[in-house]
């Protein structure tokens, strides 16, 4: 028996139980990005859509819906599973990030993430969570995240 958390096939969330809530995928959402593992933020009352880089008000990630696979996108107008809480879950990070395990990681384009970059405090966005695996290819890649979302501090004025 392997140690540690393997990445589960057809789900996202691979260990807790988190809090969910069921939101709308929103008007302007990009249908085709919006997958789950995919971080979103609000897009209206109760609606989402896919996560911008170094996104502020992150809302959580969309989970798998019962009768989809997980390689199955949402369309603008369906309902679906949005995690909120902390858990460990397999999320996208974007391609040629350099992450090792325990690097504080941020929203990246189309609601993937990434390494939290050296920046101007206020300017990073939410910090997402940890990684829980290191990773270093050109390519999109699935990795295990310590899901603890926690907004950035503003800068000062």
């Amino acid at each position: 028996m392997p140690q540690g958390l393997v990445k589960p096939d057809n789900q996202v969330v691979a260990a807790g139980n988190p809090l969910k809530n069921e939101y709308e995928i929103g008007a302007t959402a990009t249908a085709a990005k919006m997958l789950p593992g995919r971080v979103v933020i609000f897009d209206g009352d109760m609606t989402v859509k896919e996560a911008a880089a170094k996104a502020h008000g992150v809302v959580g990630f969309l989970d798998v819906a019962p009768n989809k696979l997980e390689s199955d996108n949402y369309a603008v107008g369906d309902q679906a599973m949005v995690v909120k809480g902390e858990c460990i879950a397999k999320l996208t990070l974007l391609a040629a990030e350099n992450v090792t395990r325990g690097d504080r990681l941020v929203s990246a384009a189309d609601g993937k993430i990434a390494k939290l970059a050296v920046g101007v405090m206020g300017a990073q966005g939410d910090i997402l969570g940890n990684a829980e695996e290191s990773s270093n290819v050109t390519v999109d890649a699935e990795i295990l995240v310590h899901w603890r979302p926690s907004a950035e501090p503003a800068t000062v004025s």
